[in-house]
Order: C-alpha cells, then structure tokens, then sequence
C-alpha cells in the first residue's frame, strides 16, 4: 500500500507540472459495485469505533428506477479492499434514495426517502436502524453482517417531498439536529430536532429565490448553527445562522465567494477545530471536486484546493469523516456510476495554504 501511494504521487508530481491546480498528494480507490448496476450515486461515510468504514449509497439501473436501492459497502481497519456491496434497503417497487448513515451511541442510524412515483417531489422519509452489539462481526475481510430494524416513516403518509442529505448535528444523548429539505412546489431547507426517534421541533422552511435544497449544518465555536444550502439553480450558496439550537434561523444570503452549479457538498469540522467544505467549485458543472478549509472565523473557507478535475467528468455528492489518527475520508459519485474513496492529511490542506 504504501509503495502504491508513493507512485500515485510521483505520477500525481508529473501531473502537476501540466496542471498546477491539483496540488494534494491522496490515496485513491473505488469502491466495489453491484453486479449489473450501473446507477450508483449520493453516498454517505461513517466510521464505527473500531475503525472500520461503512458506506451507503444509491444504487440501481437508472436514477429514481424502481430497482433503485441503498446497498452498503465496509472496510475493515487493515483490510486492502471494501466488501462487495449488501443491501440495506430495497422497498418493493419504489425508489430508494438519499441514504444518511450516522453513529449515535452504539445504535447506526439511516435516514433515506422512497419514491411513491417517478418524482423526487413524490418522496416520504424513513428511517432505520441497527444496534452495533445485534451485529455479527467476523474474523475475515468481508464478513459483518448488519441487522437493521424494520423502517418507520417520520411524517404522516399524506406528507411528501421530504428527503436527507448530510448528516445530523449531534448534540448529547440522544438528541440531534438533522437538516432536511422540501421539494414541492419549489426547494426548501429545514430542520427537525429529535429525541431518539421522536421529533422535539420542526423548524420552519427556508424560503429564498432562487430556492434552496440539501442543506448541511455544522456547530460553530460561538455555539451558533451555520447551515449552507445547495441553490436550486446555477450560481452561489445560500447561508444561514440559527442562535437557538435551530429553531429559528436567519434571512438567508448567498455567498457569492463560494461558487455552486446546483450540486450535492458536505460541511466537516476537524478535531482541530477547523471546518472543512467539500464541493464543486463552478457555477457552470461538477467536473472539479474541491477542498475548501476554514481556520479563522469558521466561516471564510479562505484555503481551496482542487481534490479532483477532469474535463466532462461529474464528482458529485461528496461525504467525509474523519478517523482517529486525524486523517480525512472522503466518499463521491464519478459520474453517477462509481463511488470512489480518497484520504488525505488536514497537513496537506494547509501546506502553502495556496488558493484557487
């Protein structure tokens, strides 16, 4: 492995001396996928307190088909390569989509949508779970087996259009904050606050023109909420600040420092206590994927770096995590029909601290 990455970054040095704005050195792989699927797109990232990586994502022979279902992937601290995919979720006849997989105490949760009809606007929200000790773990590479609990569906039938993205903001116990968004009669961000499985509060929507969608939250040092939201159209981030633990939050702005061209992003924050953005910086397509970390005020995203840039590739719907020896992990869709992995050191974001 270690041989591996020393090659990647010889070639990745040659590379750079005809393409100057890629400039971090990572370990690259891409994750198996299911036999004659060739759909697979907006994946999630997390680690269990052993080590291990677990990944979800949609996948299926076409985006929003009805044999669209969310299938999970694991590495294993050690391990070489990611199990073959297993499937998490695949509700008959309906399409599965937009998995969120989080770690609260020793329970895994998922929160995902299914589509009633063709349509995102269509969409109902469920949620699942699995109890880390119900789990059977195996000696061999390629051997978890998940038990997940029977999914409950969070609103009332008659509601729809509500789907997930980023994961929650978790606050103690069992209470959390997860964004959300509405997509009916236009694209809204909110937020629900839960106890355990029951909601607390349902804040209101988001509303601005042009509207906005799949919202990520990250807790500032100030203990204010900062949410950035994809637009629902070409061109900047919406943002937004709650002070009550998101039960209210502020008129939205764009953030016309930080280009979007209507694409999936997600938000980190480091045990450094650096934030870190993940996103295609373009107002036009999604063919670069970029690092943007913020180390002052947590909310400049001043340091950018291009992870990945290819002509008439799409990198979309990154997620991240970080592991307890520091490093960055990092998940996305390469053209909607692979998930590809990277690592790289919060040490290389900041070297030379070189912008875009």
């Amino acid at each position: 492995m270690i041989r591996k990455n020393a090659i990647n970054c010889v070639f990745l040095f040659i590379f750079l001396m005809i393409n100057p704005r890629i400039v971090l050195c990572m370990e690259k792989e891409t994750l198996p996928l299911p036999a004659g699927k060739v759909f697979n797109h907006a994946a999630s990232l997390l680690q269990l307190p052993d080590g291990t990586l677990l990944a979800a994502w949609s996948s299926g022979s076409k985006e929003k088909s009805k044999d669209t279902a969310i299938v999970l992937s694991f590495k294993k601290p050690g391990s070489r390569q990611w199990s073959q995919p297993q499937v998490l979720i695949d509700t008959p006849n309906k399409a599965d989509g937009n998995p969120v997989i989080f770690l609260l105490g020793d329970e895994i949760h998922c929160f995902y949508s299914s589509l009633l009809a063709a349509g995102w606007s269509t969409a109902r929200l469920f949620h699942t779970k699995s109890t880390m000790n119900q789990n059977k773990f195996g000696s061999g590479s390629n051997d978890i087996n998940f038990l997940w609990a029977p999914p409950k569906r969070i609103f009332p039938f008659y509601r729809i259009g509500d789907l997930a993205r980023s994961k929650p903001v978790i606050l103690g116990g069992e209470e959390f904050i997860l964004p959300l968004y509405k997509e009916f009669s236009g694209y809204y961000s909110y937020v629900c606050k839960f106890a355990g499985e029951k909601i607390v509060y349902h804040a209101a929507l988001i509303m601005s023109r042009p509207g906005n969608l799949q919202p990520a939250v990250i807790l500032l040092s100030n203990g204010d909420l900062l949410m950035l939201m994809r637009p629902e159209d070409r061109g900047h981030f919406w943002q937004s600040f709650s002070k009550d633990t998101g039960k209210t939050w502020s008129r939205p702005e764009q953030r016309k420092d930080l280009s979007n061209p209507d694409s999936g992003f997600d938000l980190l924050k480091l045990a450094s206590g650096n934030i870190i953005l993940l996103f295609n910086d373009s107002s036009r397509n999604r063919n670069n994927l970029t690092i943007a970390l913020s180390e002052n005020n947590e909310v400049d995203f001043s340091v950018k770096k291009i992870l990945e840039e290819e002509k008439d590739v799409d990198f979309g719907y990154p997620s991240a995590t970080q592991d307890s020896n520091g490093k960055i992990h990092i998940i996305y869709s390469v053209n909607k029909e692979k998930i590809r992995h990277i690592v790289i050191d919060e040490e290389e974001v900041f070297k030379g601290k070189s912008q875009k």
